[in-house]
């Protein structure tokens, strides 16, 4: 079957599909705008973690290439690239411009993890846009906004399509969520709230086997994050509990112990924060949360309670990480600095 004969009866089984929700609903179908809204903060939680988590991990590592200079008193220069202004070479680019030791003639390069999750980012930035299209298609107030809305979508999908096919490059892409955007682009007669659900119902399911591709990554990358940051408390932790286990303790000023104990404390609560965020539960809850959203669409049984459950319990989850990762990335920047 050729492609445009593929194209062609997708596109007459969505007509039909949209048609078959206006006729056979008395009133207008739910579009799950909250249940959307959720899951879509639950993503923007989990985008933030990679970025907090990404930046502190340079920070850390710049913080500890400092302590090092300090430590050795290192003789120092900048790389020439801090003298030019302007890109060059093609394509063109900026040189580089840091402090190395004396006789180096290039900066130190990028951590393993840090490669690893600059990699990454175009495939959070996918699902971030994603979601963001998900949001616009159930809020567009009116026939324009929802052509707009479905285009977005449409760019959004295969822009998620994009970054299923480096990870898995034998997933086939979805031809049926190309055709949606054009198809309903074009001012088909019906209720509004009618082609919100249409647009959705066609492409949410279609997308379910995509967002479980793009999780595997998404949990291995805030493994890496947790890793890292809980390595990074537990020097902390350490440091700040030695000087209240010296056999001297009891020399200290009261109100140094305190400061110290209260430091202590602190960390401990951080740390504990930190191993308590689980990336897989945090991850199945997300596919989870998309699934059920698949599934009520497909289904328009108007039956809330499962997918108001999956997008609860994964934007809560996204929120609680994202939060311990935002303490850790606080706390861990002295341990860094001193280490």
């Amino acid at each position: 079957m050729s492609r445009s004969v593929e194209w062609s009866l997708i596109e007459r089984n969505l007509v039909s599909t949209t048609l078959a929700i206006v006729l056979l609903s008395a009133c207008s179908p739910y579009v799950y705008k909250p249940e959307i809204t959720s899951f879509t903060n639950g993503i923007d939680a989990i985008v933030s973690v990679h970025q907090t988590g990404e930046q502190a991990i340079a920070t850390q590592i710049a913080q500890q290439q400092r302590a090092a200079h300090v430590a050795a008193k290192d003789r120092l220069n900048l790389l020439p690239g801090c003298d030019s202004v302007d890109p060059r070479g093609n394509p063109p680019k900026l040189e580089d411009c840091a402090v190395v030791k004396f006789a180096d003639t290039q900066a130190s390069p990028p951590t393993q993890v840090q490669v690893h999750l600059a990699n990454d980012e175009p495939l959070f930035a996918a699902l971030k846009a994603y979601a963001a299209a998900l949001v616009a298609v159930s809020n567009a107030a009116d026939s324009t906004t929802l052509t707009q809305a479905t285009q977005g979508l449409t760019a959004a999908t295969g822009g998620l399509d994009g970054a299923v096919a480096k990870l898995a490059p034998t997933v086939p892409s979805n031809a049926l969520v190309t055709s949606a955007g054009g198809l309903l682009g074009q001012g088909i007669s019906l209720y509004l709230d009618s082609r919100r659900y249409a647009v959705l119902r066609t492409i949410v399911p279609a997308m379910d086997h995509s967002i479980v591709t793009l999780g595997k990554t998404v949990e291995a990358d805030l493994r890496l994050i947790r890793a890292h940051q809980i390595a990074q408390l537990q020097k902390g932790l350490h440091a700040d509990v030695a000087p209240l286990q010296a056999e001297t303790v009891s020399t200290l000023d009261r109100s140094d112990y305190q400061t110290k104990l209260a430091a202590l404390q602190t960390k401990v609560a951080v740390f504990n924060q930190a191993r308590a965020a689980d990336p897989r539960e945090i991850v199945n809850a997300m596919v989870n949360a998309h699934h059920q959203l698949a599934e009520a669409l497909q289904s328009n049984s108007g039956q809330i309670v499962p997918i108001l459950t999956a997008v609860t319990s994964f934007s809560t989850a996204a929120d609680q990480m994202k939060a311990a990762v935002d303490a850790a990335a606080g706390a861990t920047g002295t341990v860094a600095a001193t280490k």
